[in-house]
């Protein structure tokens, strides 16, 4: 891992606000999102993992966590380059963190093969990625990405320390909504619980999203770079 390793750029929604004439002791935890894009070579694959144990400190994620996102970051990516062959131009880096947990996503090229856990043999050194992954997360999976190629994602527990504001400072007042009356539905609405299903609908949701390309819309002001 690369010592002095520089953070993927971030972007984070603005704290929340209090009510006039109130002073703020602590900042919220607000959600943290970073996005990066490499050259998909083995040899990047440490400055991944160095940038990404960046970020996750900066953001002020517990240590047992960036050791596990570590991991998973520098399986994935690994994985990542493997797939995407020698012509592709860039393999892409997401981390979220909040609500007590850090999402590593993975994009490559490759959406033809199928990511799963194999038993490695006792004398194999490689074939154990995934199964790393699966013991230090919460839970993975992958998607095909709606432009192309796949995403390969993990969950990682973990939380973020709030970062203390300067003592005395007075923020201005939110504005308050204003509820506005729906008409009822002409169905009874029902809700599933079935973790499976639910589990194809995010990842469905999810492979609508955009975020692995250049310059893609919904992730305002979260930097990209692709290391030479």
């Amino acid at each position: 891992m690369a010592a002095n390793a520089p953070p993927i750029a971030t972007a984070a929604r603005k704290d929340r606000q209090t009510a006039p004439g109130h002073t703020r002791q602590a900042s919220s935890v607000a959600p943290r999102v970073a996005v990066a894009r490499f050259r998909p070579t083995a040899a990047v694959v440490s400055e991944v993992r160095g940038r990404a144990v960046a970020t996750l400190r900066g953001w002020r994620v517990d240590p047992a966590a960036v050791e596990s996102v570590e991991l998973v970051v520098g399986e994935l990516a690994s994985n990542a380059v493997k797939a995407s062959g020698p012509d592709a131009d860039f393999v892409a880096v997401r981390l979220s963190a909040g609500n007590g947990s850090v999402l590593v996503e993975v994009w490559d090229h490759d959406d033809a093969t199928v990511p799963q856990v194999v038993q490695a043999g006792a004398d194999e050194e490689t074939g154990r990625g995934l199964l790393l992954v699966e013991a230090v997360s919460a839970r993975w999976s992958w998607y095909r990405a709606r432009s192309g190629g796949k995403v390969v994602w993990a969950r990682v527990a973990g939380s973020m320390a709030p970062r203390p504001c300067p003592a005395g400072e007075i923020v201005p007042p939110l504005r308050r909504r204003v509820a506005v009356a729906l008409p009822l539905p002409w169905f009874p609405v029902t809700f599933s619980t079935d973790p499976a299903m639910l589990g194809r609908v995010a990842d469905g949701l999810r492979a609508l999203d955009d975020w692995h390309r250049p310059g893609a819309v919904g992730v305002s002001g979260v930097g990209e770079r692709v290391a030479p």
